[in-house]
Parts: C-alpha cells; sequence; structure tokens
C-alpha cells in the first residue's frame, strides 16, 4: 500500500474546545508529513426562512463584532502554529459552514480536512444537525474527525 502525501490539511474552527482538539491532531499530522496548515472560520450569514413566496431572506446584521472575534481568533491559531515551526494560511468565509469548508477544500486542493465535532446528540443532532456530518458527505479528499474530549 503506498502512503499518499499530505501536504495541504483544511483545519476549520469556531474556536471551541473541540476544534483545538482538531488544531494540535493537524498539527501533529503536519509535523510528521511537511504538510501546511490552512485554518478557516466560517462566518454564518443571518438569515430567515420565509413563507412563499420570499422563501429566504438575509436581514442586515452588523458583523462588526463578530468579524474582529474571528480576526483575533484566527490571528492567535495562526501564531499557535507558527511558534510550533508550521506553516499555516488562515481565512475567513462567509456563508454555511459545510459549504464553505468542502468549497475551500476543493479550491485549495486540502489532502485532508481535520476537524473537531461538538458530539450533539438526540435534540441538539435534530435541530443543529452536524456541520462534521454534512462534511463527511460532500468531502473531495479524507477527513478525520476529531471528537471532544470528556473528562473520566
Amino acid at each position: 500500500m503506498e502512503l499518499r502525501s499530505i501536504q495541504r490539511i483544511l483545519v476549520p474552527t469556531d474556536f471551541s474546545d473541540p476544534s483545538n482538539e482538531a488544531l494540535a491532531t493537524a498539527m501533529a499530522f503536519a509535523s510528521a508529513f511537511g504538510g501546511k496548515l490552512d485554518l478557516v472560520h466560517v462566518a454564518l450569514a443571518v438569515s430567515y426562512v420565509l413563507p412563499p413566496p420570499v422563501d429566504f431572506a438575509t436581514l442586515p446584521f452588523d458583523m462588526t463584532k463578530s468579524l474582529e472575534q474571528a480576526t483575533t481568533g484566527l490571528a492567535n491559531e495562526e501564531s499557535r502554529v507558527r511558534a510550533a515551526g508550521l506553516a499555516c494560511e488562515s481565512a475567513t468565509l462567509f456563508g454555511r459552514p459545510d459549504t464553505e469548508i468542502v468549497a475551500r477544500a476543493t479550491a485549495t486542493k486540502a489532502d485532508l480536512i481535520v476537524m473537531g465535532t461538538h458530539g450533539r446528540s438526540g435534540l441538539s443532532h435534530a435541530l443543529m444537525g452536524s456541520v462534521a456530518e454534512r462534511v463527511v458527505r460532500h468531502t473531495p479528499c479524507p477527513i478525520l474527525i476529531v471528537p471532544q474530549r470528556h473528562p473520566a
């Protein structure tokens, strides 16, 4: 069996504990394979489903504070990666997280996606769904899902 080269690793982050776990895992892969990390945060567009004939509307919303937090968060994560001696880049994307993650992986020809999952179940999973689950269905490359660690 031939070992596939892993040069570009996409790491989506929402700055949560599961995302931090995924970043640590991705850093280990990048270190082992000499790869580069691509850190992305997806800012959600605020929208509402309305009755026909409108169906869907995006409402004006001041995202300044949210974007500032994303910029700061990505800068901190990028500093963490660079301090470990690894190459990386970062970007803030806009839209549905699963769609934007798959589009970024496709556009950049990512070799691997490493992402965390909150491990929701029951009603919270039914209401919020799982971004990781939707990415798995459409990803153009292998994906490693890193579960949230729970204290023993």
